[in-house]
This record gives structure tokens, sequence and C-alpha cells, in this order.
């Protein structure tokens, strides 16, 4: 069956629509898989984007100036790539515009950088108790219609054998979109956005959202989580922004 629909419909880049040397099964060219900027050397605490000196990176530079000195509220960030193009305009078209057919590519670009360095990055100590997508209100859910970072997440949550919780945290502010925000603006407009029931008792977890920008969102569920008895949270993203 599938041969005869590649005969039909051949598969192509969904970026540039090139049908030769595909990767993710038919969906990426090498050409363009070589645009994506992996997050190569994040801070060892946020994952924020470092430059890197002409000797390397040092020991002592392994962690950014805002985290050396004060930690977020989270206690880990794991992010495989810079939020740069394409990568920035896939995610912003699988937000507003639904493309939904780009969720699976970016599942599977974000599934193959875990595979690269599980063990260093994602389960030093343990595996969390539950992985929390990002939550929506409830308006802007029945308006979009899904949640990217619930689509995005749960093929990686399947290879993991983790599972999702939807339910125990909601977001219930409608707040406005971050987007041209700055980061005491994103502060504000996120503050007091989420309430969590912890019902049942989780002790680590796993915030998964999109992209992480400032780590006004991020920080904000941290705080509202560990109120509620969680001992360890970690954040997960696909992309994180540079500074």
């Amino acid at each position: 069956m599938k041969k005869l629909v590649d005969f039909f419909y051949p598969p192509r880049c969904q970026l540039c629509g090139s049908r030769h040397q595909l990767l993710f099964g038919g969906q990426l060219c090498t050409a363009c898989a070589a645009d994506f900027r992996p997050n190569e050397t994040p801070c060892q605490v946020c994952a924020v984007p470092m430059s890197i000196s002409k000797g390397g990176m040092s020991q002592q530079s392994s962690t950014c100036g805002q985290c050396t000195k004060a930690s977020p509220v989270y206690d880990y960030c794991w992010s495989p790539f810079v939020y740069s193009q394409p990568l920035e305009w896939m995610i912003q078209q699988l937000k507003f515009n639904q493309k939904l057919n780009f969720a699976p590519l970016l599942s599977n670009l974000m599934a193959e950088k875990m595979r690269q360095n599980l063990q260093q990055h994602l389960f030093e100590n343990n595996k969390p108790d539950i992985i929390i997508p990002m939550p929506l209100h409830n308006r802007r859910l029945k308006q979009r219609g899904f949640n990217q970072s619930h689509l995005l997440i749960k093929p990686i949550a399947k290879i993991l054998q983790l599972p999702i919780d939807l339910n125990s945290c909601k977001r219930v502010r409608d707040t406005a979109h971050q987007t041209g925000k700055n980061a005491r603006q994103r502060q504000q407009n996120i503050k007091n956005a989420f309430a969590f029931n912890n019902k049942r008792s989780y002790q680590h977890v796993a915030i998964f959202d999109d992209v992480v920008t400032t780590g006004s969102s991020v920080s904000e569920l941290s705080k509202v989580l560990k109120r509620g008895g969680v001992k360890r949270v970690d954040v997960w993203c696909l992309a994180r922004a540079e500074k």
C-alpha cells in the first residue's frame, strides 16, 4: 500500500519540495536538515544557547551568567535546537496556520536528538513521574483545535514509556500571546495563569513546551507545581531562544 501511495504521491521535503536525499521517512531533505541549528553549547541549567570561544567552552562557562547569579525555579532544561530559521517558521506555521503535517517531522527531529544524548541529559538521576504539556486556556484550545505541545511530545512520551497528564494542571487565565513582549511584560502577562491539583502526589515532573524564549511561562508553571508538592521540575522544549 505504501509503495502504491509513494508512486502516485512521491515523498517530498516539506520545506523545499525536493525528492532527493530524503530523511525522516521522506519528510526532509539533507540540505534543509543542515539548516537546523542544534543547541550545541547550552547553559547546563536553563539550556539557553551560549557562544563558544576560540579555545572552546571552558568548565567555568558551562552555566550562563543569569543562572550563575540566581538559579531558575525549575531544576533543569533540555532543548535540542536553537530557535532560528527554518524551525521558527515551521513552529509558527504549526501553531497559527494549522500546518499539522509539521508535527510528526518536528517530533522525529526531537526524538533523534534525544536518542543521541538520552543518558547524559534527560535521565541523569531518574525518570520523571509524568510529562505535562504546557496547558492552553480552554478558549484558546477551542480556537486552535489542538495543543501543539501535546502533539509534539506525544510520540516522544510513547518512546520513553512515560505517561502524559492533561488534567492535573489547568490554564485558568486566558492570557494574551507572549509574542512581541519583553521579559518583564511576559512575566506579568503569565502571572497567576495556572492552577495545579497534585492529587497523584507527583514528585518529579517534566514540563514540555514547544519553545522557551525568556522562560517566563515555564518558570510560572514550575512555581505552581512546586507549591503543589512537586520536588523536581524539568523543562523539555523543542527549541530555546537566544538572549
